[in-house]
C-alpha cells in the first residue's frame, strides 16, 4: 500500500478524500502545508503547481485539491479564488453581486493532482452543477455554502446535513474515483 499525503488544512475535505479513496489501494496522510498558489483561473493549473512544489519540498508523493465556483451570470466570477473571496465577502455580498441576474447557475470545478518528487503532475478533474440561492440559506463554514444550491437539491448546502454533503462531494464529480481507479492499476 503506497502512502500519499494529502496536503490540506480542510478536515472536512480530508474526510472526503479517505471515505472517497477506501479501498483504491493508498494510506492517505493529512498534511498541512501552506504552498504557493500561483494566479489562474484554471483549477488545472493551481493544483499542479502546488502539487509539484509539495512533492519536491517533502520528497514524498502528494495529491492536491483545487476548486472554483464559476458562476455563470458573473462570466465565471469567481472561479478558482473562491478561497479569497469566501475570506473577503460574506453571502450577502455575492448575493448582492446577483441582483437582477436570471442566470444562477454555477459550474464547480475540482481537480486533484497527483504528484511524485521529480516529476510532473497527474490531473484527475470533474464538475458539478447547480445554482445560487435568492437569499442565504443558514450559517455554514463559508459564504458559498450559504448560498450554494447542489444540482438535485432544493436548499443551500449549509442547511444539508455534513454527511449528505461528505457523500455529495465524494461522488459527484468523479475526481476522487478517477484517482482511486489509477492507484488499482498501479
Amino acid at each position: 500500500m503506497k502512502q500519499v499525503f494529502f496536503i490540506t488544512g480542510n478536515k472536512l475535505k480530508f474526510e472526503i478524500a479517505q471515505q472517497a479513496l477506501a479501498g483504491a489501494n493508498i494510506e492517505l496522510v493529512q498534511k498541512e502545508l501552506a504552498t504557493p498558489e500561483i494566479q489562474s483561473v484554471r483549477v488545472e493549473e493551481v493544483a499542479g503547481f502546488s502539487a509539484k512544489w509539495a512533492s519536491d519540498q517533502l520528497k514524498q508523493p502528494v495529491l492536491v485539491s483545487d476548486a472554483g465556483y464559476y458562476i455563470e451570470a458573473l462570466n465565471g466570477f469567481p472561479g478558482p479564488f473562491i478561497k479569497y473571496i469566501n475570506e473577503w465577502l460574506s453571502a450577502e455580498d455575492i448575493l448582492r453581486l446577483m441582483d437582477g441576474k436570471t442566470n444562477r447557475t454555477v459550474e464547480v470545478k475540482d481537480c486533484l493532482a497527483y504528484c511524485e518528487p521529480g516529476q510532473e503532475p497527474v490531473f484527475f478533474c470533474g464538475s458539478a452543477k447547480g445554482t445560487i440561492a435568492n437569499k442565504k440559506g443558514s450559517p455554514g463554514l463559508t459564504a458559498i455554502n450559504e448560498i450554494f444550491i447542489p444540482e438535485g437539491y432544493d436548499k443551500t448546502e449549509s442547511d444539508i446535513p455534513w454527511e449528505e454533503m461528505k457523500n455529495f462531494w465524494s461522488k459527484s464529480m468523479k475526481t476522487y474515483q478517477l484517482v482511486g481507479e489509477y492507484f488499482k492499476k498501479r
